[in-house]
């Protein structure tokens, strides 16, 4: 079974290396729409893009930290999903982070990747799972209308022509 990959993914890493190496991976699955940042500003300042996934430096050593970024795009975009990286394996900070709306946290190191590919296929299930789900409302509505429709037409024709 084909998982639907999201669209658009965001990096925001200020470490240069890290970024690439991050952006790699990305590409080697297949993903091919990402935009990569080094400082939150400039994160903030090129958002046109509707992100879909946001992978985030928590400790952006510039202008803005993580935490900030997040808010500020999930202003904006508040269905994107935000997957936290750091270098710290601190319980409060992953706590805070998935409080304030943060789909998951990883410690950066030699699991990292193995995790950012297990979460991005488990958003993509789930956001297919919503796409199904809507898909299934919208065509009950339609059912209902349609119901409602007809049964207003039946009303019309006894009313005029049976009459």
């Amino acid at each position: 079974m084909q998982i639907e990959q999201p669209e658009n993914i965001l990096i925001v890493e200020d470490d240069l290396l890290y970024l690439t190496l991050i952006k790699k991976e990305l590409e080697k699955m297949g993903y091919n729409k990402i935009k990569s940042f080094s400082t939150g500003q400039e994160v903030i300042n090129n958002l046109d893009f509707k992100p879909d996934i946001a992978l985030l430096d928590y400790f952006l050593e510039k202008d803005l930290t993580g935490m900030d970024v997040m808010k500020i795009i999930k202003k904006r975009y508040p269905d994107m999903q935000v997957i936290f990286l750091t270098g710290s394996d601190d319980v409060n900070i992953a706590v805070d982070t998935m409080r304030n709306g943060a789909y998951d946290y990883i410690v950066k190191g030699d699991t990292a990747f193995i995790r950012i590919r297990h979460l991005l296929k488990k958003i993509s299930e789930e956001n297919s799972g919503k796409a199904k789900s809507k898909s299934i409302i919208r065509f009950q509505i339609i059912v209902i209308i349609s119901i409602i429709m007809i049964s207003l037409l039946g009303i019309l024709y006894f009313h005029y022509f049976v009459y």
